[in-house]
């Protein structure tokens, strides 16, 4: 059966926040670069409605308690005037700045959100079109951070993943990452990014304490075989809880001490995304107990305003990235730009 496009209109945020975790999500089409819109707004719209319909339902109920008792009234009229103070509550919600509904956003109906479409249109609409209905949805939805966001797409699986951390089995993964892969993990915890980006599964796998991001993770099978962790692993993993999960943590790897100029401390206090947690700071010396990899992609951006005292190794790396970098930059250095013209003979 052919089902037609519903047609809601949102503010120019929400559509941004739509289309900004379609991306990040990695929903795309089959060519694997055109996004697909509609399978994140199935999921959503699949993954959020028994949510959404709750905080409705505790609003509604907390409206008609508080207009009980300030006002005689019907109940079929307190009925009514609740609804129509909730429109007008979502709508504020919708666009607390006086936005305007300009922006079009399509959802077309699927098998799999069909059913949902349905029982909405049969018992929640209460005066208020279904696209009204829905644009109140995307708006409660886009109101929250990029993680939980994340946590209601990918639902049944951080749902599965959670049950399995909670009865210590191993569970076993479908995973995209480039290409579709299978593995067999012991989950150790479900957390997030400090900057509410992404969650991430840590769990034990192919002989590495290692994260996985949720959204990337296709499917889960609880196992009858449980997880077991040696304190060495427990150790790593609560490293990455306190500094950061989405880093690779080494059992061998040192302390780092990174010297910063002035300049240097100043983009430190002001670049906070992936940004490492010192543990002691001497003067303009921070030292760090965190994964190497997270120093290196996060002071590469600092040039000549930090340098890496210890250790030694990770100092060579870095070295390496930026000569790497002078030499390309050298040899396109006598090579005219694209946009520049041609002198006159």
């Amino acid at each position: 059966m052919i089902y037609d496009k519903i047609k809601i209109y949102v503010t120019a945020h929400i559509a941004e926040i739509l289309l900004k975790d379609t991306e990040s999500f990695e929903f795309f089409k089959k060519d694997g670069r055109s996004l697909n819109k509609n399978a994140l707004l199935t999921r959503l719209v699949v993954n959020y409605s028994d949510e959404f319909r709750e905080s409705q339902r505790q609003l509604l109920e907390y409206l008609k308690t508080t207009v009980r008792k300030k006002a005689a009234i019907s109940e079929p009229n307190l009925k009514a005037l609740c609804f129509e103070i909730s429109d007008r509550i979502n709508e504020r919600a919708a666009a607390p700045e006086n936005e305007k509904f300009d922006k079009l956003v399509s959802l077309k109906p699927t098998k799999e959100s069909q059913p949902v479409i349905d029982y909405i249109e049969e018992y929640e609409l209460e005066g208020c079109s279904l696209s009204e209905y829905f644009r109140n949805m995307f708006a409660s939805y886009a109101a929250l951070p990029q993680d939980k966001r994340e946590a209601v797409i990918f639902k049944k699986q951080r749902e599965a993943l959670l049950s399995a951390v909670k009865q210590k089995k191993k569970v076993f993964l479908s995973v995209s990452h480039g290409k579709q892969t299978s593995m067999e993990v012991a989950p150790y915890a479900l957390t997030a990014t400090k900057e509410e980006l992404h969650g991430y599964l840590l769990g034990f796998a192919n002989n590495t304490c290692a994260p996985l991001r949720l959204s990337r993770i296709l499917s889960v099978t609880v196992l009858n075989e449980d997880a077991v962790f040696s304190d060495e692993q427990k150790e790593l993993f609560e490293k990455m809880l306190t500094y950061g999960p989405q880093f690779i943590y080494r059992p061998y790897e040192q302390e780092v001490k990174v010297e910063l100029t002035a300049r240097g401390m100043e983009k430190f206090r002001k670049m906070y995304v992936h940004r490492p947690i010192p543990t002691e700071i001497r003067n303009n010396c921070y030292i760090f107990h965190c994964s190497h990899s997270q120093i290196l992609q996060y002071f590469q951006r600092f040039g000549s305003d930090a340098y890496i005292l210890s250790p030694p190794r990770l100092r060579e790396e870095m070295y390496r990235y930026y000569a790497n970098a002078f030499r390309y930059y050298q040899s396109k250095r006598g090579e005219p730009t694209q946009n520049a013209s041609k002198k006159e003979p």
